[in-house]
C-alpha cells in the first residue's frame, strides 16, 4: 500500500465531512446546548427547591395514645416544639387544632398516633389539599418520627447501653482477610474499589458511543459512494486496501474529533471528581493512560469491519445493521463484567486480553482492577494484536469492499465473499 495514495483519500474523506454545516453544528453546537439546557434546568430546580425550603416546614404531631416522650419537646410561643434537621414538629394535645392549622397552611402534614398504636403500630398522616403531591421534607420527616417513637417506647424501661441498642442495634464494619489475619475496610478502600470498577464501566460506554456515532458516517459514505459510482473509478488507479484505510483513518478522525468534543465535558467532571477523591483513594491512572491508545487501535480495527461489511448492504438501512455486531462484540466483556472484576487475572481476563475485539475493554478493567495482576508484556502484547489484526481486517476486507462495489444492484453469495476473502 501507498501512503500517499491512503494519505490523499483520508485527507478528502476527513475535509468532507468537517466542512459540512451538520458535522459542525452537531459537533461543537451540541455540547454549547446540553450545557445551556443543563445549566437552565439546574437553575430552574435549584430556585424551585430554595422556594420550597423557604415555606413552611413545620409538621403536627398528635399523641392520643400518650406514649411520646415530652421531654424532647420545647415550649414556643405557647406551644411544644421538636426540631430535628431543620424540620420542626409541633405537638397537638387533640385532632381537631392540628387539622385547623393544616388547613390554614400552617403545618405541611399531620400525624397521629392513634389510640391503638401499640397493639397496631399504625401512625396516620394526614395532608391538606395544598400540600405538594411530591415533598422532599415529607419524606425526611417520618424517619426521625420513627426514632423518636422507638425512644420513647423504650425510655426508662431499659438500662442505658440496652436502650442504646435497641435504638442503633448494629454498626457493621466489613473486613477481608489477608495472609496477616483479617483487615478492617475503611471508607477510604470502600471507595477506592467503587472509583476502580466504575471507570471501567464508563469507559465501555464511551467506547461503544465512538463506535455508534462514527458508523454513521461509515454507513452514510460508502452508501453515497456506491451510488455516484465513484468508487469504480478511483479502482482504476487506487488499490481496494489503500481506499479502505483511506477512508478509515479520514473518516476514523472525523468520528474521534467529534466524540472527543462530545466527551469533553463528560472529562472534565470525571477529571475534577478524580483530583477531589485523590487524597482519599488511589485512581488507577494506569488504566486511564493506556485507554486513549487502546481506544484508537480498537476504534480502526472495528472500523475497518464497518466498512467492509457496510459495502455488502444494498441500501443504507442493511449496511447500518450489517455493522451493529461488530459494536457489540467490543462491548462483550461488559457483559461479562461480574466475573471480570471478581477475577480479574483469571482464565476468562488472560483469554479476552489476546482477542482483538474484547482486548481493549479487558485490559482497561484489569489495569483498573488489579494492576499488579498484568504483566507490561500483555498490555504491549494485546496492542500489537490489534495492530495486526487491522492490518488483517484491512487486507480482508478491501477484498470484501470491492466486490460490494463492483456487485452493485445484486446481493454476493456467501460462497462468493469467502473465495474473495481467500
Amino acid at each position: 500500500m501507498r501512503i500517499r495514495r491512503i494519505a490523499a483519500v483520508a485527507r478528502f474523506e476527513l475535509l468532507s465531512v468537517v466542512k459540512r454545516w451538520s458535522y459542525l453544528i452537531a459537533t461543537f453546537g451540541l455540547p454549547v446546548f446540553l450545557a445551556v439546557v443543563s445549566g437552565t434546568v439546574l437553575g430552574v430546580q435549584t430556585y424551585f427547591l430554595s422556594q420550597r425550603a423557604a415555606e413552611s416546614s413545620e409538621f403536627g404531631l398528635v399523641d392520643e395514645a400518650g406514649i411520646v416522650d415530652r421531654s424532647a419537646f420545647e415550649d414556643r410561643d405557647g406551644a411544644k416544639v421538636w426540631t430535628a434537621n431543620a424540620n420542626d414538629v409541633v405537638l397537638y394535645d387533640n385532632r381537631d387544632a392540628a387539622t385547623k392549622d393544616l388547613e390554614s397552611g400552617r403545618l405541611r402534614a399531620v400525624y397521629v398516633v392513634g389510640k391503638d398504636y401499640l397493639s397496631s403500630g399504625e401512625v396516620r398522616a394526614i395532608q391538606s389539599e395544598k400540600t405538594p403531591l411530591l415533598s422532599m421534607r415529607g419524606t425526611t420527616i417520618e424517619p426521625l418520627l420513627r426514632s423518636l417513637l422507638r425512644k420513647s417506647l423504650v425510655e426508662g424501661h431499659l438500662d442505658a447501653d440496652v436502650q442504646e441498642r435497641v435504638l442503633s442495634p448494629a454498626y457493621f464494619v466489613r473486613s477481608r482477610l489477608g495472609p496477616e489475619g483479617d483487615q478492617v475496610i475503611e471508607l477510604d478502600e470502600a471507595l477506592d474499589l467503587l472509583v476502580r470498577t466504575t471507570i471501567p464501566l464508563f469507559l465501555g460506554i464511551l467506547l461503544l458511543t465512538a463506535l455508534l456515532s462514527a458508523s454513521g458516517y461509515l454507513v452514510q459514505t460508502v452508501s453515497t459512494d456506491k451510488e455516484s459510482k465513484i468508487v469504480e473509478v478511483l479502482l482504476s488507479s487506487v488499490t481496494p486496501e489503500e481506499i479502505l484505510a483511506g477512508k478509515l483513518f479520514g473518516l476514523g478522525a472525523a468520528g474521534l474529533v467529534q466524540f472527543a468534543v462530545w466527551s469533553s465535558m463528560v472529562v472534565f467532571v470525571a477529571l475534577t471528581a478524580s483530583a477531589a477523591f485523590a487524597s482519599v483513594v488511589s485512581i488507577p491512572w494506569q488504566a486511564l493512560g493506556v485507554a486513549p491508545l487502546l481506544f484508537i487501535l480498537g476504534y480502526l480495527f472495528l472500523g475497518s469491519l464497518m466498512l467492509a461489511t457496510a459495502a455488502l448492504g444494498a441500501n443504507a438501512a442493511e449496511s447500518q445493521k450489517l455493522t451493529m455486531g461488530w459494536a457489540m462484540l467490543a462491548i462483550l466483556p461488559l457483559m461479562v463484567l461480574v466475573i471480570l472484576l471478581d477475577e480479574p487475572n483469571g482464565i476468562l481476563g488472560q483469554v479476552m486480553t489476546w482477542i482483538p475485539f474484547t482486548s481493549p475493554l479487558t485490559v482497561i478493567i484489569r489495569l483498573a482492577v488489579d494492576s499488579s495482576g498484568i504483566a507490561w508484556w500483555e498490555v504491549v502484547g494485546s496492542m500489537a494484536v490489534l495492530v495486526v489484526s487491522t492490518w488483517v481486517s484491512i487486507r480482508i476486507g478491501a477484498r470484501l469492499f470491492r466486490v460490494g462495489f463492483l456487485l452493485t444492484g445484486s446481493r454476493p453469495s456467501l460462497g462468493e465473499l469467502w473465495r474473495q476473502a481467500r
